[in-house]
């Protein structure tokens, strides 16, 4: 999957990105995303504060929306359930977005059934915070993640 951007402006453009995609899992009790340890990200359900992740696996136990900084690297869906890994590589990305919306959230979309929390988890491939992408006028900038199940 793949965005490509290009300024053709005659001014600097700065714009953030996310390649939004949703992953069905058999329990978001059970799932984590590695490859994120010790990572900051900011955490927008709490006031966009900036946080510290351990040396363990993200794990979802409430409404989840962080922006994991300066993760260019290959994180992975571990789901013990459907005993499957879901490996995301990436390119032309510096920020990792794990998103749940949790039960309360969830009430309010209208494009998710009641209980669909359960059974979903995005991780973003994306460009976001501080990681935003900066192009001068001319230049392009792609955005890439590859999905498969290790």
């Amino acid at each position: 999957m793949e965005l490509e951007t290009r300024n053709d402006a005659k001014e600097p453009l700065t714009y953030e990105e996310a390649l939004h995609t949703y992953f069905a899992i058999a329990d978001i009790h059970r799932a984590s995303v590695s490859g994120l340890t010790g990572t900051t990200y900011v955490d927008k359900t709490d006031g966009f504060k900036r946080k510290k992740l351990g040396n363990e696996s993200v794990r979802i136990a409430k409404e989840t929306d962080q922006v994991h900084l300066d993760t260019a690297g290959k994180c992975a869906i571990e789901d013990p359930v459907w005993n499957r890994r879901i490996g995301i590589e990436k390119s032309g990305s510096n920020s990792t977005v794990i998103w749940n919306p949790w039960t309360d959230k969830t009430k309010g979309m209208s494009d998710m059934v009641t209980d669909g929390w359960r059974e979903m988890l995005c991780v973003e491939t994306a460009n976001a915070a501080d990681n935003a992408v900066r192009l001068s006028p001319g230049a392009s900038h792609k955005l890439a993640a590859k999905i498969r199940i290790e």
